[in-house]
């Protein structure tokens, strides 16, 4: 029974990653930046052995392999590698190798080609990084793994391009990640006149969701709005309801 209880145990710590991140790509906040770099932790996770790997070992081969089916073609994708690479909590350092890095890098670069008049721009790109402040927030049993897989890729190259747009992304590219606790479209505000290409490609792969799970939340929430006291609204006053209902709190934040 205590050897039950054990494995049990050991079980739990293996799924306990699984529920973490979940978590996160379910929440309101999470983008599709997120993808590649929570695969990316999740199969470390599972393919690192320890001591503690005894009874479980099979099922973490099982799980690493089957989260390598699911997802192995999101590197491909340009909605999640362009996301991940305009994400400053990750940038490259979180994509499977330097290959896909530097393939995500050429899509970026190609949208950064279509955009309408492409010209570099006299602005100061040599601002030093920022340094990471020391975080408060309380760690996951993931977090370190998180800045393990960020400290190794920090000074990884994903090739170098001389003129316009490029530019700006090596400027970017070669800077400090910001704290995973930071608001990507935050930065993105505070730093567009630095990068304008930038920022112009990133709020449009930024505000796409991790998930549809947020939105699912959204069409339940229809509830509260059309009920048995309500039943005449119409359904442009509805979507307008849901609109405020869902965008106020972003506009005027509560305050503590």
């Amino acid at each position: 029974m205590a050897h039950q209880w054990t494995l049990l145990e050991k079980v739990l710590s293996v799924l306990g990653p699984f529920e973490e991140l979940t978590r996160k790509v379910s929440s309101s906040d999470a983008m599709a930046a997120d993808v590649i770099a929570a695969v990316t932790v999740l199969h470390r996770f599972l393919t690192r052995e320890t001591d503690e790997d005894h009874g479980i070992k099979a099922m973490k081969g099982t799980l690493a392999a089957a989260v390598r089916m699911r997802f192995t073609d999101v590197e491909e994708n340009p909605l999640y590698s362009i996301a991940t690479l305009l994400d400053p909590r990750y940038k490259h350092r979180f994509f499977s190798s330097t290959t896909t890095a530097a393939n995500a890098k050429e899509m970026l670069n190609f949208e950064l080609l279509r955009l309408p008049g492409d010209k570099q721009e006299d602005h100061d790109l040599n601002e030093p990084p920022s340094k990471k402040a020391r975080s408060d927030q309380p760690t996951t049993s993931l977090d370190s793994m998180f800045d393990e897989i960020a400290d190794e890729q920090a000074s990884a190259s994903v090739g170098r391009a001389a003129v316009g747009s490029s530019v700006e992304l090596e400027t970017y590219l070669g800077e400090a990640a910001i704290l995973r606790e930071d608001k990507p479209l935050q930065y993105w505000m505070v730093n567009k006149v630095r990068f304008p290409n930038l920022a112009k490609v990133a709020c449009r792969y930024l505000s796409a969701p991790c998930t549809r799970v947020d939105s699912e939340r959204l069409f339940s929430s229809v509830s509260h709005t059309v009920n048995e006291s309500r039943n005449r609204l119409t359904a442009d006053h509805a979507e307008m309801i849901l609109f405020i209902t869902k965008n106020l709190p972003l506009t005027f934040p509560k305050t503590a």
